[in-house]
């Protein structure tokens, strides 16, 4: 009897301790749409510098769209619970807009800070999350095949 309470209290630890990664963790895999990029009508990315001031606007052509669905997918994100973010901010943001065909029903924005913090709008609170990957921007920025 004593061994089995032992067992069913490493089983509820374990448990806990596993929803609590899966809460925190995002895989790219689980972010609604991207599975989907492939189909979409355009994917354009919008960089801007921390003022707005020089902006600069890329449309993906299939090949880029391949690789920026295989930078999304293959990382992942810790979910942050605040909204704010302390700390020095990197100057350069990206906005990614997505869109199907499909009479604007369906489309994906996700917004990033430099190559540290990612938002989906629309999924996870809406807020900021840490991206896991530091270099995430130089890959983005080499799929844009940009001098930023």
């Amino acid at each position: 009897m004593k061994h089995l309470k032992i067992i069913l209290t490493v089983i509820i630890v374990l448990f806990v301790i596993a929803s609590v990664y899966s809460f925190f963790n995002i895989s790219g895999q689980e972010i609604r749409f991207v599975d989907k990029l492939l189909e979409a009508k355009s994917v354009t990315v919008i960089v801007m510098n921390e003022d707005g001031d020089e902006r600069a606007e890329y449309n993906l052509d299939i090949t880029q769209i391949e690789q920026f669905k295989k930078l999304i997918e293959e990382n992942s994100y810790t979910r942050r619970i605040s909204s704010t973010i302390v700390g020095v901010l990197p100057d350069k943001r990206y906005t990614i807009f997505a869109n199907w065909n499909d009479g604007g029903q369906k489309h994906l924005q996700i917004s990033l800070i430099g190559g540290e913090y990612i938002q989906i709008l629309g999924e996870y609170g809406s807020h900021y999350h840490k991206i896991n990957n530091p270099d995430f921007e130089k890959q983005l920025i080499s799929i844009l095949g940009a001098e930023i």
